[in-house]
C-alpha cells in the first residue's frame, strides 16, 4: 500500500535520550517509502521540545502532550495530530531499517488489516548480551522474542516500539488506554498495545492484525535492563497489566497467546537446557526463565486480588 499517506510517529520524554531521537528521526528520513509526515510527540518536557524544535529539520513537526503524562496519551496526542491514512510509531530508542515503513505498511493492501507489526532486534548499546538472558525473554527489553509468532499471519497484538495502524479505525476505537502504558523511567508493561487491538477486533471480528517480519527495527538495549532485578519487575509488572486486561476482555481469552508462550517455556525452552545442563550458560538461563514465570504469576495474581478489592 505504498499509496497510502504513513504519518510517523516518534514518542519521547528525556533529554537524555536527545542523540537517540536523533538517530531514529534520520532512519526514519531515510526510508525507501517517504513517509507522509514525522511527528515527534514530546511527553511533559518543554527542554526537550525546545532542544528539537531548534536541532530537528523544519519538515518534522512537534507535539506536546500536555494531558496526562504517559506513552499512552503520548502516542494519542500524535495520533490526533496526524494526518495520514496510517499511523505508524518506532520508539525514540530504536532505528529503522530502510524498507522498513515499505514492508510494515504493505499488508494494508489487504482491507481487513486493521494493524501491522513488525520485528524488533535487540542493539546491544554496551556490547554483548549477557550469557544468561534467554532469546524466550527478550520481550522484557523491548524485542521480538522466541515463542511468539513469526511468520506472516493473523496475530493478537502488536509491539509498541514497531507498528502500524489505520488511523480511522484506531480512532473509532478510542486510542491507547491511558491506564495500561509505562511513564517516564518506571518499569512497566505495555498492555496498552494488547489492549487495542482487542478493542479493534471486537469492534469488527473481521479486522486483522498482522505480524510482518521483515519490517525491522534495531531496538537499543542498554545493560540496565540485563540484571535480574529489571528482569523480575518487568515481568511482575506485565503480570499486573495482564490481570487488569483480564478482567476487561475475559470473555474474549484475551490471555492466549501468553497460555501458548507459557506451554512454549515449559514444554520446550526449559527442557531444552536441562538436557544440556553444562553447556554454556543452560542452567543460568533456565533459572531465568523460571523467575520470570514465577514473577510474573506472582504479579498477575495481586492484580486480580487487588482488582477485586
Amino acid at each position: 500500500m505504498t499509496s497510502a499517506r504513513v504519518s510517523v510517529i516518534i514518542c519521547c520524554y528525556t533529554l537524555d535520550r536527545l542523540a537517540d531521537v536523533h538517530e531514529a528521526v534520520d532512519s526514519v528520513l531515510a526510508q525507501t517509502l517517504t513517509p507522509h509526515e514525522v511527528i515527534i510527540s514530546v511527553d511533559h518536557n518543554e527542554e526537550l521540545l525546545e532542544r528539537l524544535r531548534e536541532e530537528l529539520p523544519p519538515s518534522v513537526a512537534l507535539v506536546s502532550n500536555d494531558g496526562e503524562r504517559g506513552l499512552s496519551e503520548t502516542r494519542n496526542v500524535g495520533v490526533r495530530a496526524a494526518t495520514g491514512d496510517i499511523v505508524a510509531f518506532i520508539d525514540d530508542d530504536a532505528v529503522a531499517e530502510p524498507e522498513w515503513l515499505e514492508r510494515l505498511t504493505r499488508p494494508f493492501s489487504d482491507p481487513r488489516v486493521a494493524g501491522v507489526g513488525g520485528r524488533a532486534v535487540p542493539l546491544w548499546i554496551d556490547g554483548e548480551k549477557r550469557t544468561w538472558f534467554p532469546e524466550e525473554l527478550y520481550w522484557t527489553v523491548g524485542c521480538t522474542y522466541e515463542g511468539m509468532p513469526v511468520a506472516k499471519g493473523g496475530i493478537r497484538n502488536v509491539m509498541g516500539c514497531n507498528m502500524a495502524f489505520r488511523k480511522e479505525v484506531l480512532s473509532l476505537v478510542g486510542l491507547f488506554g491511558t491506564g495500561l502504558g509505562r511513564v517516564g523511567k518506571g518499569v512497566s508493561g505495555t498492555a496498552e498495545e494488547t489492549e487495542a487491538c482487542l478493542r479493534i477486533r471486537q469492534v469488527n471480528h473481521d479486522h486483522l492484525i498482522v505480524f510482518q517480519p521483515d519490517a525491522r527495527i534495531l531496538h537499543k538495549v542498554p545493560s540496565s535492563r540485563l540484571t535480574a532485578r529489571y528482569l523480575l519487575s518487568r515481568s511482575w509488572d506485565e503480570g499486573l497489566h495482564k490481570a487488569k486486561m483480564n478482567r476487561t476482555f475475559a470473555h474474549q481469552s484475551s490471555l492466549s497467546v501468553e497460555a501458548s508462550y507459557l506451554r512454549h517455556l515449559l514444554l520446550k525452552g526449559i527442557p531444552r537446557r536441562l538436557m544440556h545442563p553444562f553447556r554454556g550458560a543452560s542452567l543460568a538461563q533456565a533459572g531465568a526463565i523460571l523467575a520470570s514465570i514465577m514473577a510474573t504469576g506472582a504479579g498477575f495474581a495481586w492484580g486480580l486480588v487487588s482488582g477485586r478489592r
